[in-house]
């Protein structure tokens, strides 16, 4: 069965009152309440980032076998989901996903719980119900569907959340974040948090417990401001404790240098140009210097600033005037004149460029560290190729920049060299 990767963002868990399995309250431990869409929602839901987009809800329940009812089912699936509307805005392949995770869902209980149940005569069926709660944060949306799973007295919160990118695809924490190895990062986050209030938790919680208790690809969310992480019930807290929810700010995920040589607004200004450098150095191997790339490496890293936004279509045209101008606000040496024979694949044509806009290459810059003088900043990295969190990602060269400020430059800075080691 395919494993979901999941992510989400503002509201915490969901967890269903002792009586049966109707009735909704907040989790142990949870701090938001479930916004419009929940079930019993008169309106369909939005959120600020994508009002344009809105959902509904549907329930569903299921018998085992499929011929029963309440009275003699030997267990009974329940369970709340989003539509999402309109069409148009491609609200179909967000559909799409929800429809296989309730395919998923059904076949999940089919094979792993209900060969689990002995329904006592007078007693109510064993079940699995799932309501949900859903957000939009930094250009993902975020499902919450939280199983609760009860057989008689015994209950269990299985934290489970799907985060969809705009094309309706499932997304991991590491292609959200763009961390190539996540866990010992986030493990450390949450446990500063047990430090600061150790009572709360099992005594002897270690770092790598925490690593250990992570579910990078079901257990986690996106918010505006950066990530919810969940922990089930009785792993790292007593049970009465509930799903714990732990909120790790994005920036905490950012190197040490960020907040010393680089405040945390340059960098995140910077980051879409040293995932364009990456994109530039890595296929040929190849740095430059005195703010003066090849050929290839100036349209590769042009191609990729100017076409971001623009994955919907072949080519991009840009008058040379504006394309020259563009260099020139990224890098402090000459224009190279060659682009049209030994560029990227863009030409010009009657004055202008015509940029093709390439599938972009898995490529990135990992940032180790950063010194910073009056007249520069020099930036100690690794060029990484793969997608985050699979297995063919890796390391491929060390990679050191050398940026001059600029005030008038969009990155508050202009390249001067890279170096490859």
């Amino acid at each position: 069965m395919k494993k979901y990767r999941l992510l989400a963002a503002l509201l915490a868990a969901l967890l269903f009152s002792a009586a049966g399995c109707g009735g909704a309250v907040n989790a142990p431990g949870a701090t938001d309440k479930p916004g419009a869409g929940t079930p019993g929602a008169e309106a369909p839901g939005e959120t600020p980032e994508s009002a344009d987009i809105r959902y509904g809800s549907r329930t569903n329940t299921v018998y085992f076998p499929e011929d029963a009812g309440d009275a003699d089912a030997d267990y009974i699936l329940t369970y709340t989901l989003p539509v999402f509307m309109p069409e148009e805005l491609n609200c179909a392949a967000l559909n799409a996903a929800l429809a296989l995770y309730e395919e998923e869902l059904t076949e999940r209980v089919r094979t792993e719980r209900l060969p689990l149940a002995d329904r006592a005569e007078g007693e109510p069926a064993p079940c699995t119900t799932v309501e949900f709660a859903a957000s939009s944060a930094a250009g993902y949306w975020s499902i919450r569907l939280f199983e609760t799973v009860s057989y008689g007295a015994e209950r269990e919160t299985i934290p489970f959340v799907l985060v969809l990118d705009a094309a309706g695809s499932e997304q991991s924490f590491a292609a959200v974040s763009g961390q190539y190895e996540p866990d010992a990062l986030v493990a450390q986050q949450i446990y500063n948090a047990i430090d600061l209030d150790p009572d709360a938790y099992f005594g002897d919680v270690t770092p790598e417990d925490v690593r250990l208790a992570l579910d990078l690809m079901n257990g986690f969310a996106v918010t505006q401001t950066g990530y919810d992480v969940f922990i089930p019930a009785g792993v790292l807290a007593p049970e009465a404790a509930g799903t714990l929810t732990f909120s790790i700010p994005r920036a905490a995920l950012y190197p040490d240098c960020v907040g010393e040589a680089i405040s945390v607004s340059e960098y995140e200004t910077l980051l879409p140009a040293f995932e364009a450098i990456a994109a530039a150095c890595a296929p040929n191997y190849e740095g430059f210097s005195d703010g003066s790339p090849s050929a290839y490496a100036a349209s590769a890293f042009l191609t990729h600033m100017l076409t971001t936004g623009n994955e919907g279509t072949a080519w991009l045209d840009v008058p040379a005037e504006s394309y020259e101008a563009s260099f020139a606000e990224y890098f402090s040496g000459a224009f190279p004149t060659d682009i049209p024979e030994w560029g990227d694949g863009t030409i010009l044509l009657d004055g202008v460029y015509r940029v093709p806009v390439h599938p972009r290459a898995a490529y990135a810059l990992r940032v180790d560290e950063a010194v910073r003088t009056r007249d520069s900043l020099v930036v100690y990295g690794m060029l990484l190729y793969g997608l985050p969190g699979t297995e063919e990602a890796g390391e491929l060269a060390a990679l050191v920049l050398t940026l001059a400020p600029a005030d008038t430059a969009p990155l508050g800075f202009r390249f001067v060299s890279a170096e490859l080691a």
